[in-house]
């Protein structure tokens, strides 16, 4: 019997709107045939497009929607995606299984979770819930929080998640990221333990759960781990660069066990997130672990005018990992990207305010403005000379920088300083030391308010008394560090008040009491240069106060948050756009990272990230960078270098320019 294959009307109006859609590539790479495909996708290529138009051409020839699976990193992706889809083939796109690695393993556990040993009606723990877990854990194991070196359980979840998501054990990367828990070793291996117990007697699980146990359900489960394969009949995952070893043992386990259909999107180039365990070779090494995979290269970039282009190719071809290739812009010429020199960190931040109102006065909205570094605390000065300038902006790079607990410490010492009677700020201070809780700080500053001087007070024989036997070492510690921030005549000099908490017992709490203790030092580091800009303790208390008011309320809660010019660490910042981009502080041991410059491959990722910096600009890019920089405690300005991503690419593809200060009057 002949067998006639019938072109439905529907699908030959889609392939004709492909052709008109898509370039070559990319028509080639949403077309591809069955099997393994690679689609290398660079910069302002087109990748949502084609991922999109696959499935769509998935759908014309006959695939199921709900047996294809389509991955994404974010919600905010798997939306767009969707949303695109669905103008493209209507309402059959809400029946592809599309979204983040959780939200898929959670649908499949949903089904599947008895022979791993929970019920299908199992919870999902929040961080607090974890936390609390695993507090519980540490006392099963023996771990008791009594002293001040035990680790704190935000840590501890964060240790067992990272060992999860690198695919290794507690004990192994303690040795090699913790050596400051090298003690605790066996019993956070056996905390970890009992941590999963009380999961599994709770019926709960966390967000790593998710991908783990859909993991043990494909290893160890052949027959409903062959459900599974069957039911996908195309695996489709953006951003393969991002995976960790886990996610795409699952995807590839998966397609080998089905249908072997598999197309993985993403750019080697930007492969930024190994710090969260993002193994790199998941998809350098892909056309090997999948033999004929085919490789689809997307190089026309719509984003970017051609000069920008041109700087990001000759900087990311710098690194000596990943695949050769070289973007091609398809936009009209524009104005070569600009390399500024500023005398420090406060002139940097002066320019960038400066330009910022410049283009906003030529009709430019702030929206369509970003500036984008490599650490949150080199947007300190920069936030702080936006507030004095008003200029509404929104931050992507975590918390407001006068907003965060360790900031509000330090500003809490500062306030007892000028004002002995303020009792929130003596309460905060109290409360960060060990052995001092609630109702004995009320008693202290009880005593501290009967007295005329409560900065005297502190230190006398009377206050002692009343301080618990474990915590009058460091009582006595604290008020000694007290006594050395009166002695640097903070009133007049604030910077130096700032200093002397800096060598005083609180970076000692920092490391004890928060997570990423390095990151918050430099963050004081930095309140410190900006206090130098001062030369009254109540000005600086007053304008950091405001400033927490402005960051804290009128930017976060904006009415018009979409008129805000955007500040960014560059991670946040990846996969999005903006008409004019500045990158700040491009200095050696800043940006590349002195830290991730020790590591395996760390100057090919720190270039990486430098590359995704610089190619979210569409129409202007500034590089800026200070010349002087206070680094390693008050008072001792080094000068800097610029960045070796700068200095090491041709200066042709860079337009240099000088900072003229106007004489004051």
């Amino acid at each position: 019997m002949r067998r006639i294959k019938l072109e439905r009307r529907g699908n030959l109006r889609l392939l004709d709107q492909f052709a008109r859609d898509l370039n070559p590539s990319q028509y080639a790479a949403a077309t591809a045939p069955d099997g393994y495909n690679l689609i290398l996708a660079g910069p302002g290529s087109g990748k949502t497009r084609v991922i999109t138009y696959r499935v769509a051409f998935l759908l014309s020839n006959g695939v199921p929607a709900d047996s294809i699976m389509l991955v994404t990193f974010t919600r905010r992706a798997s939306r767009e995606m969707l949303a695109r889809l669905e103008s493209l083939v209507g309402p059959e796109a809400g029946r592809v299984w599309a979204g983040t690695f959780h939200h898929i393993g959670n649908r499949i556990l949903r089904r599947f979770a008895e022979p791993l040993g929970f019920a299908s009606n199992f919870t999902i723990l929040d961080s607090e819930d974890q936390e609390d877990l695993i507090r519980l854990a540490m006392d099963d194991a023996g771990i008791f929080g009594q002293e001040q070196m035990t680790p704190k359980p935000g840590r501890v979840q964060n240790l067992i998640s990272f060992a999860f998501n690198v695919n290794t054990t507690i004990s192994e990367l303690i040795k090699e990221r913790h050596s400051d828990l090298t003690t605790w070793s066996a019993q956070l291996e056996r905390a970890a333990e009992f941590y999963a117990q009380r999961k599994r007697a709770a019926n709960c699980m966390d967000y790593d759960d998710l991908l783990g146990q859909w993991d043990r359900l494909i290893q160890e489960f052949p027959e409903q781990s062959q459900v599974i394969a069957q039911r996908f009949r195309h695996i489709l995952v953006d951003e393969m660069q991002d995976t960790n070893t886990i996610q795409a043992r699952l995807v590839e386990t998966l397609a080998r066990n089905g249908h072997n259909n598999l197309t993985a999107v993403g750019d080697d180039a930007q492969s930024i997130y190994g710090f969260r365990g993002a193994n790199y070779d998941n998809i350098l090494e892909f056309a090997e672990r999948n033999k004929n995979a085919r490789v689809f290269t997307l190089e026309t970039n719509y984003r970017s005018t051609p000069e920008i282009v041109a700087f990001t190719n000759a900087s990311i071809a710098h690194n000596e990992t990943g695949f050769k290739k070289s973007l091609v812009s398809a936009r009209s010429p524009g104005v070569l990207p600009v390399s500024v020199p500023a005398r420090d960190g406060s002139e940097e931040a002066e320019f960038v305010c400066q330009q910022v109102l410049e283009w906003h006065e030529q009709g430019i909205s702030l929206r369509d403005m970003a500036v984008l570094y490599r650490n949150h605390h080199d947007s300190v000065l920069l936030q702080a000379e936006l507030v004095a300038r008003g200029i509404p902006y929104s931050i992507r790079s975590g918390q407001r920088f006068f907003e965060q607990a360790h900031i509000k410490d330090v500003l809490a010492y500062l306030r007892v300083i000028v004002n002995g009677k303020d009792e929130a700020a003596w309460r905060r201070i109290l409360l960060l030391l060990p052995g001092i809780g609630p109702a004995k700080s009320k008693s202290i500053h009880d005593l501290l308010a009967s007295s005329p001087e409560p900065l005297s007070a502190i230190a006398t024989a009377e206050m002692m008394k009343i301080i618990p036997t474990k915590s009058k070492g460091p009582f006595a510690g604290f008020v000694a560090d007290l006594r050395k921030i009166q002695g640097t005549d903070p009133e007049s000099h604030p910077a130096a008040a700032i200093h002397a908490i800096l060598q005083g017992g609180y970076p000692a709490t920092v490391k004890t009491r928060y997570e990423r203790p390095d990151q918050r030092i430099a963050d004081i580091e930095q309140m410190q240069v900006l206090a130098d800009k001062y030369d009254s303790l109540e000005r600086l208390i007053a304008d950091l106060l405001l400033a927490g008011d402005i960051y804290g309320a009128d930017t976060l809660d904006s009415a018009e948050p979409d008129s805000n010019l955007i500040l960014s660490s560059i991670h946040q910042a990846k996969g999005l756009e903006w008409s004019r981009v500045f990158v700040i502080r491009l200095v050696e041991e800043g940006f590349p990272n002195a830290r991730a410059l020790k590591e395996e491959g760390g100057e090919d990722e720190e270039r990486r990230i430098f590359y995704v910096a610089v190619t979210r600009a569409m129409d202007e890019l500034y590089l800026t960078y200070p010349t002087l920089l206070q680094r390693g405690g008050w008072g001792s300005a080094v000068v800097a270098k610029p960045s070796r991503f700068l200095t090491e690419v041709d200066p042709a593809l860079v337009e240099p320019a000088i900072l003229e200060a106007d004489e004051p009057f």
